[in-house]
């Protein structure tokens, strides 16, 4: 929606919200930040669960850091926090509430940043867990209620059967821990067709639909037959 932007209108999120449903989704990850107060409602009005998150993003796979530790960030966090909590509190919908997306703890660590934010939602709702994304182990990983790791096996590295073996191997090692996956999925262009079945090369201009196709059938085999993840997202 080149014409808008972010700036989307009552039926941009409708729909959002029809492909949504026409797609079979019963979960949405509202990543990274929060969204407008009509997509909750109409979240609350189609049975859809919703993890809902503050916009505490590392630098996922770049050389940098997503927190400074400085107390004007760590007041600024907090305060969208609470502001996420208290101004969606009662959205139905909202099932867990989301405190980070792949941070490091190279350069400032934010472990114990995370456990203040951590009990600040406790504090503002005793009613729903708290959850993370991450793509590293870490002491970040044992803080949150639930955690859950973006993962893409089989696009950016390795094979789709990469997944079940990390999952496996995460459960065996660290069974007290709640796992999902938060993200996953393959590039693809509906303008870019090949019989063949080749991996891609996610820097490559080709990106065919059918290595798209396989890789989310192969995650969802592996997602779908693991009862101890307790969600996926797209």
């Amino acid at each position: 929606r080149s014409e808008v932007g972010n700036a989307l209108r009552p039926q941009h999120h409708e729909e959002d919200v029809a492909l949504t449903l026409e797609m079979g989704v019963n979960a949405v990850r509202l990543a990274h930040y929060p969204q407008a107060t009509y997509f909750y409602d109409l979240m609350d009005k189609n049975g859809i669960i919703v993890w809902a998150e503050i916009p505490f993003v590392g630098p996922g796979g770049y050389n940098d850091k997503g927190f400074v530790d400085l107390p004007a960030f760590r007041a600024n966090g907090k305060e969208q926090l609470k502001e996420l909590i208290r101004q969606h509190y009662n959205h139905l919908s909202i099932c867990v509430w989301g405190l980070f997306n792949e941070l490091t703890e190279l350069g400032d660590n934010p472990v114990e940043y995370i456990k203040e934010l951590n009990v600040l939602a406790h504090q503002e709702d005793t009613t729903r867990p708290t959850t993370s994304a991450s793509n590293q182990m870490g002491d970040l990983n044992f803080i949150t209620d639930a955690i859950a790791w973006n993962r893409y096996d089989g696009w950016y590295g390795g094979t789709p059967a990469d997944l079940g073996k990390w999952l496996d191997r995460m459960h065996k090692d660290h069974p007290e821990i709640c796992i999902a996956i938060s993200e996953y999925g393959a590039g693809a262009s509906i303008y870019h067709q090949q019989d063949s079945l080749v991996k891609t090369v996610p820097t490559s201009w080709w990106h065919p639909e059918n290595w798209q196709t396989y890789y989310h059938i192969e995650n969802w085999k592996t997602i779908s037959s693991r009862p101890y993840v307790w969600g996926s997202f797209v």
